[in-house]
C-alpha cells in the first residue's frame, strides 16, 4: 500500500530518532604501560551527546580468603551483567572498602562507649588539677623551680649541718654517715666557708627578693629595668598563668650582691607600679 502524498510513516520517523540517539559501544584500549583507556558516550540532560575518556590501571592484589568465597567469585554473571568477564566492571560497579568482621568472645554492646565515658571523666578531672611549686608557689613542678637551690619549701626548715650529723666531726674525721670525706664548709664545727669558685662575680644566694602584688600585665623586662637601678641583677622570675599568659602577682629578683638587694628592698617596697603598690621583701632562704 502506497502512502498518500504529503503523509509520512510514523514508524520510520521513530526508527530514525532511535538511530540518532543510539550510543556507540564502549571502547577499551590497552596501553603499553599496562593501563587501559576506556572511551564511552553518554547523553546529557540537554540532549547533547558527550564523549568520556578514562584511563585506569589495574593492580592485582592476592589475598587468602575462604574457599567458599573464592568459589562464589567464579560464578557466571546473570541479568544485566550476563556475559561479562569475572570481577567488578568499572562502568557499572563501584568497589567499596573491604571490611573484615572478626567476632570477639564476651563482646557487650555499648562497652566501648562506657570506656570512652570513663576516660572522658578522668580527663575532665585532670583539667581541674593545678600544679603548684612548694618553693615559690609558681605554676610548675618543684623540681623545675629556678630557686630550688637557694630557697627551702614553704613551711619546711632548711637543711643544717646538725641534720647531717656532722656538727662535731673533726677535720678529716669520720661522720655519722659512714663517709670519711667532710666538706670544707662543715669542718671545724661548720666555721669554715671553703673556697669559692665564682670569685668576684659569684652570685650571692642570699640576695633574692620576693616581689608581690605585681600587676598581671607586668613583664620580666619591666621588673629588670626597675631593679637594675640598684645593682647588677642576675635573674628575674615572674610567675605566669599557663592559660592566660598573664602574671600571677608575684616574682623573684636575684642580685649579684646582697647589699644591692637590701638597698633595692628598702627603696622598692611600697613603690607604685601598674596602679598597684609593690611589696618587696627578702625571700625565705635555706640555712
Amino acid at each position: 500500500m502506497s502512502l498518500a502524498a504529503g503523509r509520512t510513516d510514523w514508524a520510520a520517523e521513530a526508527e530514525d530518532e532511535d538511530l540518532a540517539t543510539a550510543l556507540p559501544a564502549p571502547q577499551i584500549t590497552k596501553n603499553k604501560d599496562g593501563s587501559e583507556t576506556i572511551t564511552t558516550f553518554v547523553i546529557r540532560d540537554d540532549g547533547q551527546k558527550v564523549k568520556q575518556t578514562r584511563r585506569i590501571k589495574k593492580t592485582v592484589i592476592r589475598e587468602k580468603v575462604n574457599p567458599r568465597v573464592a568459589e562464589r567469585r567464579q560464578w557466571a554473571k546473570f541479568g544485566a551483567e550476563a556475559g561479562r568477564p569475572l570481577g567488578p566492571q568499572t562502568d557499572t560497579t563501584s568497589v567499596g572498602e573491604n571490611i573484615v568482621f572478626r567476632p570477639q568472645a564476651g563482646f557487650k554492646p555499648g562497652g566501648a562507649e562506657k570506656e570512652n565515658e570513663s576516660a572522658k571523666t578522668q580527663k575532665d578531672a585532670l583539667k581541674n588539677v593545678s600544679i603548684k611549686c612548694r618553693i615559690c608557689s609558681g605554676d610548675h613542678f618543684t623540681t623545675k623551680c629556678p630557686f630550688k637551690d637557694t630557697m627551702a619549701p614553704e613551711g619546711e626548715p632548711g637543711t643544717t649541718p646538725g641534720d647531717l650529723g656532722l656538727e662535731d666531726a673533726p677535720a678529716g674525721g669520720l661522720g655519722t654517715s659512714g663517709s670519711s670525706y667532710v666538706p670544707p664548709h662543715l669542718r671545724k664545727g661548720g666555721a669554715g666557708t671553703g673556697e669559692r669558685m665564682g670569685g668576684k662575680y659569684e652570685r650571692d644566694d642570699l640576695a633574692t627578693l620576693r616581689v608581690t602584688n605585681v600587676s598581671e600585665f607586668a613583664e620580666e623586662n619591666d621588673l629588670r629595668e626597675m631593679f637594675e637601678r640598684f645593682g647588677r641583677v642576675t635573674r628575674v622570675f615572674l610567675a605566669k598563668d599557663r592559660e592566660t599568659g598573664r602574671a600571677k602577682g608575684f616574682a623573684f629578683v636575684s642580685f649579684l650582691d646582697r647589699a644591692d638587694a637590701a638597698r633595692a628592698c628598702e627603696k622598692m617596697d611600697g613603690y607604685g607600679f601598674g596602679h598597684l603598690i609593690l611589696k618587696v621583701e627578702f625571700a625565705k632562704k635555706s640555712t
